[in-house]
């Protein structure tokens, strides 16, 4: 439940929930629908150009066929084709392509956008574009009857004018998303989750010709907050363990004011422990010491210096005030125990093992003082002071 929430209490469902409210208030007139029309694809553009510069793949792709189903949409691309009713004969299969196509690029890897990759991605866009071309151009209706089927059964639920099909193309791809991302929990997925209900409302409200933009557009902004979002934890956030990484301590660093303490953590005995059970292990046990340093108290945060060592900075406290929280930090690393299910080796899962691995950490702390007056002086001095623990026999906390 509490991951659940989670989801929902973020940017994207945030500017869902502001974007329903504002719909209510709206009046449409022709110079709003067409400026909000026109910034929706400028919304788009920005949305491709972004996600081609971080090289996310899914976004330039999942926003290129959204700009492409308001297109199709629109009065411009029935007078384009000539063809005055254009909307109603794509409104089907853009209900039934968009969550499929929203589905299958969520899924694929970022691998690229011009390269092989992303040709064969855009191959599956091309085909679509080519297929439904022929079938309106041609005025074949046996080509698109598909998406006019209806279920039989009276009991399957409707949402609006959306053909049932689309309705369970729409729950089967939310269902998977929201699997995925109580799993994964990323920016991107979150984002992608969004934009599926997002679209599923605009098609629902499409006979208000305002809906299409508005919340297409909005979905494309979803979009790109979630590069940002997912740029900044790059930059900010250490990928394996998900604690602040240096960039992010740097920066902390600059802010110290007066009086902090900065404590230095070692896990003890990691490389021996990394050769005899694996690097995939050492990788577990480096998560298994963040998500307990992550819930320290106290007023500190910890950072991930690199490799084995972790930072943790305490803003506006002194040496004597810390102590008592790095020992229980110390203790509740050394009290939580890691699951080791036996060596994983390539191409092969890993055998259960049963078997319950402790470690600990050494810790040094100093303290800003007139010895030691720069951030970097305090961490050298903390430096010390973890050597100090080793040498006492490691797992302790020495000042």
């Amino acid at each position: 439940m509490a991951k659940l929430l989670s989801i929902i209490t973020t940017i994207p469902f945030g500017l869902l929930l502001i974007k329903l409210i504002a719909f209510l208030w709206l009046e449409t007139d022709y110079v709003l629908f067409n400026t909000i029309n026109n910034f929706s694809y400028a919304i788009y553009a920005l949305a491709m150009l972004l996600s081609w510069w971080f090289n996310r793949s899914r976004v330039f792709f999942i926003a290129t066929v959204i700009a492409l189903c308001q297109y199709a949409l629109s009065d411009l691309a029935a007078t384009t084709v000539g063809i005055p009713d254009l909307p109603a004969v794509m409104y089907p299969v853009v209900c039934m392509l968009l969550p499929v196509n929203i589905f299958i690029f969520s899924l694929l890897k970022e691998r690229g956008i011009f390269n092989t990759w992303g040709l064969g991605r855009f191959s599956i866009v091309g085909f679509q574009l080519f297929y439904i071309s022929l079938a309106t151009i041609s005025n074949d209706q046996t080509l698109l009857s598909f998406f006019h089927k209806e279920a039989q059964a009276e009991t399957l639920f409707t949402f609006g004018a959306i053909p049932q099909a689309a309705i369970l193309a729409y729950s089967l791809a939310f269902l998977v998303l929201v699997i995925r991302q109580l799993k994964n929990h990323t920016h991107i997925d979150n984002a992608i989750l969004t934009v599926l209900i997002t679209t599923m409302i605009a098609l629902h409200l499409s006979t208000q010709p305002i809906a299409i933009p508005v919340f297409f557009g909005v979905a494309g902004v979803m979009l790109i907050v979630a590069v940002i979002q997912d740029s900044y934890s790059m930059a900010y956030l250490d990928e394996l363990t998900g604690l602040p990484a240096r960039r992010a301590l740097k920066e902390e660093l600059m802010k110290l004011r007066g009086e902090y303490t900065i404590a230095m953590v070692d896990i003890d005995f990691f490389k021996k422990f990394n050769d005899t059970y694996g690097h995939d292990t050492g990788d577990d046990v480096l998560r298994l010491v963040a998500s307990v340093l992550k819930k320290v108290t106290g007023g500190g945060k910890a950072f991930r210096y690199g490799g084995e060592e972790f930072t943790i900075v305490f803003p506006h406290a002194k040496i004597a005030d810390v102590l008592p929280f790095l020992e229980e930090l110390r203790m509740a690393v050394e009290k939580t125990p890691y699951a080791y299910q036996g060596r994983k080796e390539k191409k092969t899962k890993r055998k259960p093992g049963g078997k319950q691995l402790f470690v600990t950490i050494s810790v040094g702390v100093a303290e800003r003082s007139e010895k030691n007056k720069q951030t970097q002086d305090v961490i050298k001095a903390a430096d010390t002071a973890l050597y100090r623990a080793k040498k006492k026999g490691r797992n302790c906390v020495s000042k």
